[in-house]
């Protein structure tokens, strides 16, 4: 009884390794592998699926042996007959379905970007510099370095401390531009310069790509357009967007990739100041290849 119970084992084991493995090699293949983890991730994931079939292989050729051999494991038993570390105990249960469970969730729902309801669940971010320790206690307005100055005198000047330095310098290059086009390179960080310096970018044009997401406490002409910004991988990720006002926002679904040109304004949205872009042109686009947003490792070096 006890050999068949470490066969088992052995078996449901290598069975669950090799099927996350399989997912991730298809993942690689078609490539998805991206809807779940960040680049950067990448060559981590596809090594963590080398060792899990090393493990499954081990797994294998331990039930078969144990079978072949007919001699229990003495690694995996006590010499006791009193009892058995291979018995189906409810703790034993939980574990393989802790496991079993996310890959059946893989297999039986269809890959996907993550839309507009999970952009609702999470709550949209449309003031990311939030997220910034500006300083020990103080504020943008009382900086802990040295003003940033600019070539063109009838331009602000982007106050920063050693926090914000690297999105003021941001900042002040976007400033120049006659119309600012957010990049995918510096989408997170060129949303967060727009919304650390608000006041100084009201009437500029701006250009930004992205997928329309809404919510309850938005009026009938506003949406938002932005991103999922993702960090390492699919649960960590966040909708960062901005505010959009439009003549005709019926047109605009959601989950529908963009492209909007417009004017910076402000507006308040759950009792906070946002930038919003007043539409001048919108236009629909085929979905990126890469779905999601990531931070710049460049940024600020």
């Amino acid at each position: 009884m006890t050999r068949w119970s470490t066969f088992s084992h052995r078996l449901i084991r290598a069975i669950v390794l090799l099927a996350f493995v399989f997912f991730i090699v298809h993942a690689f293949r078609s490539d998805t592998l991206v809807y779940y983890v960040a680049p950067r991730m990448e060559l981590w994931v596809k090594c963590l699926a080398v060792g899990m079939y090393v493990l499954a292989m081990h797994q294998l050729y331990l039930a078969v042996n144990d079978v072949i051999s007919k001699r229990r494991i003495t690694a995996m038993e006590c010499s006791c007959s009193s009892h058995s570390h291979h018995q189906w105990k409810p703790s034993i249960v939980v574990a393989y379905g802790a496991l079993l469970i996310p890959l059946v969730l893989a297999f039986t729902f269809p890959t996907a970007v993550l839309g507009s309801q999970m952009a609702e669940k999470k709550g949209l971010n449309l003031s990311p510099s939030s997220s910034l320790i500006l300083s020990k206690g103080g504020d943008v307005g009382t900086p802990a370095v040295t003003n940033l100055t600019m070539q063109d005198e009838t331009d602000p000047v982007f106050q920063s401390n050693d926090y914000t330095l690297p999105y003021a310098k941001l900042a002040s290059n976007m400033y120049k531009e006659p119309v600012i086009t957010i990049s995918e390179d510096l989408y997170i960080e060129s949303l967060t310069s727009l919304d650390l310096y608000q006041n100084e970018f009201i009437g500029k044009k701006v250009q930004i790509q992205g997928y329309v997401y809404r919510l309850d406490i938005m009026n009938d002409k506003q949406f938002a357009l932005g991103r999922f910004a993702m960090r390492c991988c699919v649960a960590d990720s966040v909708p960062m967007a901005i505010l959009v006002e439009a003549d005709n926002p019926e047109q605009w679904k959601n989950d529908r990739f963009a492209v909007v040109l417009g004017t910076l304004e402000q507006r308040k949205i759950d009792g906070k100041n946002v930038l919003t872009i007043v539409a001048k042109s919108m236009e629909t686009q085929n979905s990126p290849t890469s779905p999601y947003v990531y931070g710049n490792p460049y940024f600020g070096n």
